[in-house]
């Protein structure tokens, strides 16, 4: 078995990137899907889902050399799910 890689939090010091990418990702997914209304267990739901691409994304990459890449896109892709149901709990649900 391969000794697996230990990473380190870096303090977000290239934070601005990373929120420009989850900017991006929440554009790409309005283009694609449109403004989405779904009950908080939905939204959960694919959330879960993107969390299960990034433990493949990630198991791919310690086990099998898969590209770092997969997993930032992945990691990317939860991190603007997760943002977007933290801003619809805090302005309250739709038929509030």
């Amino acid at each position: 078995m391969n000794e697996l890689r230990k990473y380190t939090d870096q303090g977000l010091i290239n934070h601005q990137e990373i929120l420009y990418r989850i900017i991006s990702e929440h554009l790409c997914q309005i283009k694609k899907w449109g403004v989405q209304t779904h009950t908080a267990f939905e939204w959960l739901a694919y959330t879960t889902e993107e969390l299960g691409s990034l433990a493949k994304a990630i198991g791919e990459h310690e086990y099998r050399g898969g590209p770092k890449e997969k997993v930032v896109s992945e990691a990317i892709q939860v991190a603007t799910l997760a943002l977007k149901i933290a801003e619809m709990f805090e302005k309250g649900a739709a038929d509030e």
